[in-house]
């Protein structure tokens, strides 16, 4: 099995959709030998900031020596970026191999199931095989959706992080802030450390009684650990992102250089550093250097991304309304142009109006298109809906030729900004030609 064959095995399996429930997963991982226990792990959910956390959370960690894996979804590029090893994607061609291996456990789990596996779960399994081969010290890993019953929730996790609650897959987590705070509070495992960022009080309360329930240490953003400064670089200092002070659970953390734009981001910073240390036990097992120079190392490509200068490139995954209030307050508030050139494209199922409430008052021109992921909404349906709410737009659906349009229309002192899905910026760094990372 080539890259290529790999790539359309896992397509078919998107058919089957999101489905709940840990018993497939289970079933898959014990004909594997449960290779998720062979290390521990950092598990982290959240509406928004899970892959930017775990990324600083295994760049951190893996300063020291220690060999750390790290699992995120979704990809933008390519299904590649999902598993890591040491800041190493896994290769074409060991994705391949490894997908071909656990072809006939998946096979015989669809079987003994009658329920054929998804895309997640397989993708999933992979991972934790990977980790378990490579010899892992431990896995930084992802929830796909919600925690309770993700395919990640069978990880032997110590720490738990939930970055924040808000509104999203609301079709599957429920429609109100506490039930999709429960579903998320399901990663909490008995005697561990959460460590949150929530904020909302009724969602704080789930989180809080989960941990109660598991007999777990609650560790707040703002009570037990938080910013002590934020300081935003304008990017025509040449040094794109902020400098922060932290205080962590057992020491301060002073001059440190985050390269990611945005006080959310700073946030994001604060709740890794605290489960660094809550992993590593102590301040003692975790130096200043190695939260400094992780930190300083970090990358979240597609999360206000800058790809670009003169003019300025800004990739953002921004794909519901508290993500996009995010965005906006970047926009607003930490970069410097004079006009502003908007590439949006959607996905059906998302929140689309209150999305694009947020974004269309700070665009000059908005440029309507659509990625190739099939529940994209068409780029002449969300034109129509920009039009609705009293603004103008050109419709390019080719995501390529929309950034290429874009950036026309941009003069040297503007700024292009290209989001509302993963799967449209994932497809702009395409075009733009920047390799998956």
């Amino acid at each position: 099995m080539d890259f290529r064959e790999a790539e359309e095995y896992l397509n078919r399996r998107a058919r089957f959709g999101i489905k709940p429930g840990l018993e497939r997963i289970r079933l898959l991982l014990s004909k594997l030998d449960d290779p998720q226990t062979a290390y521990p792990s950092i598990h982290i959910t959240g509406t928004n900031g899970k892959t930017s956390t775990a990324r600083m959370i295994a760049s951190i960690l893996g300063v020291g020596g220690r060999r750390v894996a790290r699992y995120t979804s979704p990809h933008l590029q390519s299904v590649t970026e999902r598993i890591c090893v040491d800041g190493r994607l896994v290769s074409e061609a060991e994705f391949a191999s490894l997908l071909e291996k656990i072809i006939p456990s998946v096979e015989e789990t669809d079987a003994e199931t009658g329920d054929p596996l998804t895309y997640f779960e397989v993708t999933t399994a992979m991972a934790f095989l990977y980790f378990a081969r490579r010899k892992a010290d431990l896995g930084v890993i992802e929830v796909g959706l919600g925690g309770r019953w993700d395919a990640t929730n069978l990880v032997r996790s110590p720490v738990q992080v939930i970055t924040g609650v808000a509104f999203d897959h609301m079709a599957e987590l429920g429609d109100t802030l506490e039930r999709i705070a429960y579903e998320k509070a399901g990663i909490v495992k008995e005697g561990s450390t959460v460590i949150s960022a929530v904020s909302h009080p009724g969602s704080m309360e789930v989180v809080a009684a989960a941990c109660a329930e598991k007999e777990c240490a609650l560790k707040l953003y703002g009570k037990d650990f938080q910013l002590i400064y934020q300081i935003s670089y304008g990017v025509d200092t040449g040094k794109i992102g902020q400098a922060i002070g932290i205080r962590g659970l057992f020491r301060e953390y002073g001059d440190l250089f985050l390269p990611l734009l945005g006080e959310h981001q700073a946030v994001n910073a604060a709740c890794a550093v605290a489960a660094c240390e809550a992993f590593a036990g102590s301040a003692l097992n975790l130096s200043p250097t190695e939260v400094e120079t992780g930190l300083s190392r970090v990358t979240s490509p597609g999360r206000l991304e800058v790809v670009s200068l003169h003019p300025l490139v800004l990739l953002d995954g921004a794909h519901n309304p508290d993500g996009a209030a995010k965005l906006a307050q970047v926009i607003r508030n930490d970069l410097d142009y004079d006009r502003l050139v908007l590439v949006i494209g959607m996905l059906e199922d998302k929140d689309v109006r209150n999305v694009l409430r947020k974004l269309l008052p700070l665009a000059d021109t908005v440029v309507v298109t659509q990625s190739h992921e099939e529940r994209a909404m068409p780029a002449r349906r969300l034109a129509a809906a920009v039009r609705s709410m009293g603004y103008d737009c050109v419709v390019v659906e080719d995501i390529g030729e929309a950034v290429r349009f874009g950036r026309t229309l941009a003069a040297v002192t503007d700024m292009v900004c290209v989001t509302g899905s993963l799967y449209t910026v994932g497809e702009a760094r395409t075009a733009m030609g920047l390799r998956p990372g």
